[in-house]
């Protein structure tokens, strides 16, 4: 009787493993993400003159497997440049950016908007600024085809300044 029970006894030891293994996080391939380019920079007005021209240079990121909630997690911090384009008393510079899924499971898609408030010294003619992680989770299945969209919020007026003028760099400073 123990011989038949040992080998009954053994698979089912195996099974539970095997299910055991296959809950743990397992390699997986981090997002794309996309810098949309007609949202990746904008000039901002102050009396009817350009003030300062923002632009979504790049991001920092990185992915991982949050145990406490057993899902796949990405983290993206986005780069913006900032230019002074007139001489001017402001040194706080307001915008917002977003972070957006398209595809996936309905579960997984969705747009976030984040409010960043960047410093600009009085003196400062450019500087570069880091904004907040953002974190986006990922869907195990798709992971390598799931897209993350970044770029900044524009309104109508400023996506129609954008489309008139191009992607432009500017360089000019009429400051001292």
């Amino acid at each position: 009787m123990m011989k038949r029970f040992l080998p009954v006894l053994f698979l089912l030891f195996c099974a539970c493993g095997e299910t055991r293994l296959a809950l743990e996080p397992r390699d997986f391939s981090c997002p794309q993400v996309q810098i949309i380019r007609n949202d990746a920079y904008l000039t901002q007005y102050m009396k009817s003159k350009e003030t300062f021209q923002i632009n979504l240079s790049g991001y920092e990121g990185y992915c991982y497997y949050e145990d406490a909630v057993g899902r796949y997690k990405a983290v993206i911090r986005p780069v913006f440049t900032i230019k002074r384009l007139q001489p001017n008393d402001e040194t706080d510079v307001r915008f917002s950016y977003y972070t957006e899924t398209v595809k996936g499971p309905p579960e997984y898609l969705g747009k976030k908007t984040h409010f960043v408030t960047a410093k600009i010294g009085l003196t400062e003619r450019e500087t570069e600024y880091k904004g907040a992680s953002s974190s986006v989770y990922i869907p195990s299945t798709v992971a390598e085809d799931y897209d993350v969209n970044l770029g900044l919020w524009i309104s109508p007026e400023e996506k129609l300044y954008n489309q008139r003028t191009f992607d432009i760099n500017y360089r000019y400073y009429e400051g001292k």
